[in-house]
């Protein structure tokens, strides 16, 4: 928590996500105000809200790969593993910092731009309050799904060990991957498994359309998905030198 805690570009990663993503939820439902919304037409008041946290899952994905290639980089990563020779615990204590901050953000990241959505929709289209069938459910698992990116990025950061590298395979999996896929529509849809389609699309929806995951399905995919980059991660770890 304290290496995390004393990298610079950690505060600047904490500004751009709640910056960020409040600007664009405030883009994003000033638009449907504008335009307005008929209260039959399968409007998702809070999957509009939170499209906000499509910035935030980018910034927290970063945060992930920064927290394990910033000490690849400054070299502190030997003082690190000889301070913990058991390097699957570092790993874990690593893992349990980025987890427990990226989840602590992504709640408060998900709630605030609901709110913030609700209120700018209100009087203008339909809203959803937080006891509205399946709301508090899709708020809960969105700001937990953030945390699961964060962890993702970890993962890719523990593979790829550069900076960089990392931030453009988190950006290609988790943006890039459902455009490269779109020509394949077709033939099942196989974008909908990408992390950002799953957010956008399952988690973070209420009305929920056809063709997608549901949200527990999709929770359960990013799961997977984390745990195959985490002990890939662990094990390049425990295989090449520091």
């Amino acid at each position: 928590m304290i290496k995390l805690r004393s990298l610079r570009s950690t505060k600047w990663v904490m500004l751009a996500v709640v910056v960020g993503s409040l600007l664009v939820t405030f883009l994003a439902t000033h638009n449907v105000q504008r335009q307005g919304s008929g209260p039959h037409s399968g409007f998702d008041p809070t999957n509009q809200s939170l499209t906000g946290l499509a910035l935030g899952s980018l910034v927290i994905g970063v945060l992930g790969v920064l927290a394990i290639t910033g000490e690849y980089g400054s070299g502190t990563i030997r003082s690190s593993l000889a301070a913990t020779p058991r390097r699957p615990l570092f790993l874990a204590g690593k893992a349990m910092v980025v987890a427990a901050v990226s989840l602590v953000v992504g709640e408060v990241m998900t709630f605030a731009c609901f709110f913030l959505g609700q209120g700018l929709l209100s009087g203008h289209a339909p809203t959803a309050t937080i006891g509205a069938p399946g709301v508090l459910t899709a708020l809960l698992l969105s700001g937990a799904f953030l945390a699961l990116l964060g962890l993702f990025g970890l993962g890719l950061g523990l593979i790829i060990r550069n900076t960089a590298g990392a931030m453009a395979a988190f950006v290609g999996l988790t943006f890039l991957l459902p455009v490269v896929l779109q020509p394949l529509n077709a033939h099942g849809n196989p974008g909908r498994f990408a992390p950002e389609q799953i957010l956008a699309n399952s988690v973070a929806a209420v009305v929920h359309q056809p063709g997608q995951l549901s949200p527990a399905t999709g929770f359960l995919w990013m799961v997977f998905y984390c745990a195959v980059t985490l002990v890939a991660g662990n094990l390049v770890l425990a295989h090449r030198d520091a």
